[in-house]
């Protein structure tokens, strides 16, 4: 075998090692959009609390918890997704509050999800959520997108 054909041979098989592990751990991502209401919890761990429901293309229950609301009003936090098969999404929330009243506010929130359990146990990706919450009542409503990525094996 000539010296070109080997050197081909080999960069093709070294091109071809380094591709594995990326085929391994490829993702599947997926896009979501739809509707959510909350309300306030019994007990509350943090300044903001909310129990709520995703409708849509992603039906599921969340919680969040605003640790730390900003005199600018901008806030984080965490939230707990649960799925209508029971797996857990975990992320960690930024957001802002804009006052539109007295008693009430208008919110955007970007969710970066950092985990999970069952399929989304190496899940990535997004949910964006804007709406309004009243202060009196605790309660929410508005609307999301989301991306999530799930590891290989977990396109379900």
């Amino acid at each position: 075998m000539p010296i070109c054909a080997r050197a081909a041979t080999v960069v093709a098989v070294l091109l071809a090692a380094l591709a594995a592990p990326a085929i391994a751990t490829a993702t599947t991502c997926k896009n979501y959009a739809g509707d959510f209401t909350a309300v306030a919890p019994a007990a509350c761990s943090g300044v903001i609390c909310t129990h709520g429901t995703l409708t849509g293309g992603f039906p599921s229950t969340y919680d969040f918890v605003a640790d730390v609301v900003n005199p600018d009003n901008s806030f984080t936090g965490t939230s707990v997704i649960t799925t209508t098969n029971g797996g857990l999404i975990f992320g960690e929330d930024a957001g802002q509050l804009t006052p539109t009243g007295p008693t009430t506010a208008s919110f955007v929130t970007n969710v970066h999800i950092v985990g999970g359990t069952k399929q989304y146990e190496n899940a990535s990706g997004t949910f964006v959520a804007t709406g309004e919450l009243s202060f009196i009542t605790g309660e929410t409503v508005g609307t999301y997108t989301a991306r999530i990525c799930k590891g290989r094996g977990h396109d379900d």
